[in-house]
């Protein structure tokens, strides 16, 4: 396949062939945005996984342009789009991985060769957000009273087949649970270190601490990309991220700031945040970051979170919101991402659920200690009306 034939087909992307996306669990996807599961390592060997009918039959229906539903996340992003200047997963992997591949893996739907990683080891995190759950943080495991299996021989197969490969990785993304916490992420980096040094890494973090090896290692990379996440601040970033400080935060935020690394921060906007979200991107602008470093996007689960629960006349002023912010004429990640905002939530039906809201929120606080009713109250005033 030429790279001709590769930008017209608006269905490929990069990853069937060349990477995966492990999670804590043990089961296996393409990548995050991936709406099926291809496999779980705990059962199945991560090989026979890649080469397995479903990793097959989505390679086909992507040569022949058919855009498989599993893709649908990067496919909805990618609407009315005339060009590559798109957050979308598949875009992005065209990118960092495709222009750097022999395009002839594209001819045969059987090949594979590791290119990408998206690792994911365990469920190991210092916060419980509010929008998470047990499988991909430990801390509301241990809240929940509940555990997750993820078998030790497992991660040692995805260990032994990654590590293997590592010469040829072209990208890698860590994350979570807390990738600063997995002790796994010492061994791979170290060994990256030795065998990859210039691959370009992902990180995405809450940022809580720098005071892990892993944290030393990760700086020791030139082509690193810190995405960080966080989408409110002060007293509304304690609440969401419970067990998170902002102060800490704050001060960690300042320390990378220096190392020269390509900063991101990833962004969700749900019902906690619906103007505040704004407030926070706002914030990061006024210490310094530009329109390319915010990539937001909408919650889509848990759904009594979702921005569409609200008043349809509060989602009508989310709208125009937007709007405005799109006529200041912003660029890059942060114009995609009110653009995907506003698709989303102008064409997406919804049954609204706000007793859903109020009942998980209240058994939430009562376990917690915590008031989203003090630190949220114009959403109250808003709900209640």
């Amino acid at each position: 396949m030429d790279a001709k034939k590769l930008l017209k087909n608006k269905s490929i992307c990069a990853l069937p062939w060349t990477g995966f996306e492990l999670e804590p669990s043990g089961e296996v996807k393409n990548c995050i945005i991936s709406k099926n599961i291809i496999g779980n390592s705990n059962s199945t060997p991560i090989t026979e996984i890649l080469a397995s009918e479903k990793n097959i039959t989505l390679k086909e229906n992507m040569l022949l342009d058919n855009k498989p539903s599993n893709c649908q996340g990067c496919y909805l992003q990618e609407q009315n789009r005339s060009s590559l200047d798109s957050i979308s997963s598949r875009l992005y992997y065209l990118k960092e991985v495709s222009a750097k591949t022999n395009l002839d893996i594209y001819d045969d739907k059987k090949n594979f060769s590791l290119k990408h990683v998206d690792l994911r080891w365990t469920n190991s995190c210092n916060q419980a957000c509010v929008y998470c759950d047990a499988t991909l943080s430990s801390k509301w495991a241990q809240e929940l009273n509940v555990k997750i299996k993820s078998k030790k021989e497992a991660r040692q197969d995805i260990k032994n087949f990654v590590f293997e490969n590592i010469s040829k990785l072209q990208n890698v993304y860590l994350a979570g649970g807390e990738p600063m916490l997995m002790k796994e992420n010492v061994e791979f980096l170290q060994l990256l270190k030795q065998k990859n040094p210039e691959c370009s890494i992902r990180v995405n973090t809450n940022l809580s601490t720098t005071q892990t090896g892993i944290f030393d290692l990760l700086c020791s990379f030139p082509n690193l990309h810190w995405t960080v996440s966080a989408e409110a601040i002060e007293d509304e970033y304690e609440y969401i991220r419970h067990h998170g400080s902002w102060n800490d935060f704050v001060a960690n935020l300042k320390i990378i700031t220096k190392l020269g690394h390509k900063i991101s921060f990833n962004m969700l906007h749900f019902i906690l945040n619906y103007e505040s979200l704004f407030d926070c991107i706002d914030y990061f602008k006024a210490i310094g970051f530009n329109d390319n470093s915010f990539i937001a996007g909408p919650l889509y689960t848990p759904e009594y979170m979702n921005i569409l629960n609200l008043p349809d006349s509060v989602v009508r002023q989310i709208y125009e919101r937007i709007e405005t912010r799109l006529d200041l004429k912003p660029q890059g990640y942060l114009k995609n991402s009110y653009e995907n905002l506003l698709t989303y939530y102008q064409n997406t039906q919804w049954t609204k659920d706000t007793d859903r809201f109020f009942k998980e929120t209240d058994i939430r606080d009562t376990r917690r200690g915590t008031n989203c009713k003090k630190v949220f109250p114009k959403l109250y005033g808003v709900l209640d009306a």
